[in-house]
């Protein structure tokens, strides 16, 4: 009963004002760093390396148990090890608290701007900034770096995903959209607009839950209740559960080409170093060439 209750305060407009509010965040955010400085002399060695912090480590940190906990008592449909992308036994860095994925970013990023064109300024746009990578963007002197997020006010820019007008046509050579499509109601034309936005040239990081064996999109509007989100969507709120081949061809009707790079690109000691996943896929596109055909056509 009482965790029914805290879930309703959670989903109320007040509670969601609260939570995405400057001094909530800044709050929650130097709670969770005074912990992982207190804790991080336990996770010190040389057997590991984060590529967001630098950090050298013995062991990351795993998975959330309450994030665990709800999966299991609604009856999440798929099992854990089927999620695409998802070490859940090193899940966070116990330096900075980038989750796997984000290293995943990190080792890309740092080798697509291994040697920066001379007196050039990549504009790279980051949704749904994450607090580790955000500050190891930012303080790349080669990157005009900015955040946005619709509900958030610690980011540069409050911006909807699918009406971006405030960024002109081709206006960032980078964009990284990490797991915010599956909470998009019209994620089409989301994808329109990171195709609008990015430069002829430039390339976008584009992350979704996905889960092996999956190639159709769940979108059913009946599931439309928390309990049932978290059973087939994996979270409350979600609105889809991607397929594989439906997530690609969506981007590709947007008028991308999708990359799919996994451990034959970045090398096995790579993905062991930064603790990921042996199956984890980075899904980078870029502008398709003109003339191309897409899905259905």
């Amino acid at each position: 009963m009482l965790a029914d209750i805290n879930q309703r305060i959670k989903r109320t407009g007040a509670y969601q004002r609260y939570k995405h509010s400057i001094a909530y965040v800044t709050l929650k955010e130097w709670q969770k760093d005074l912990r992982r400085k207190f804790h991080l002399s336990k996770y010190r060695g040389d057997e590991f390396r984060c590529p967001v912090c630098g950090a050298e480590l013995a062991a990351f940190k795993a998975g959330g148990k309450s994030y665990l906990r709800m999966l299991r008592e609604h009856g999440f449909i798929y099992p854990l090890g089927a999620i695409e992308t998802f070490n859940i036994a090193a899940y966070s860095c116990p330096s900075c608290d980038a989750c796997d994925r984000e290293r995943l970013y990190a080792l890309y990023l740092d080798r697509v701007f291994s040697s920066p064109e001379p007196e050039r300024c990549y504009r790279l746009l980051e949704f749904a900034p994450s607090p580790g990578l955000s500050r190891k963007l930012r303080r790349a002197p080669f990157l005009d770096y900015r955040s946005a997020d619709l509900y958030r006010n610690n980011v540069d820019d409050r911006i909807d995903i699918t009406d971006m007008r405030p960024y002109a046509v081709a206006s960032f050579d980078a964009v990284l959209c990490s797991h915010v499509l599956e909470h998009v109601r019209d994620d089409r034309r989301a994808m329109r607009e990171l195709h609008r936005v990015l430069r002829p040239d430039g390339f976008a990081i584009v992350m979704v839950p996905l889960v092996h064996g999956v190639d159709e999109t769940n979108e059913d509007p009946a599931i439309d209740t928390p309990a049932l989100r978290w059973k087939y969507f994996g979270a409350d709120d979600h609105v889809r559960q991607y397929g594989k081949r439906d997530f690609s061809d969506r981007l590709a009707a947007a008028g991308f080409a999708v990359e799919r790079l996994g451990i034959g690109f970045f090398g096995a000691e790579a993905f062991r170093r930064a603790g990921i996943a042996a199956d984890s896929v980075l899904y980078v596109v870029r502008k398709a060439p003109a003339g191309s055909t897409v899905p259905g056509q």
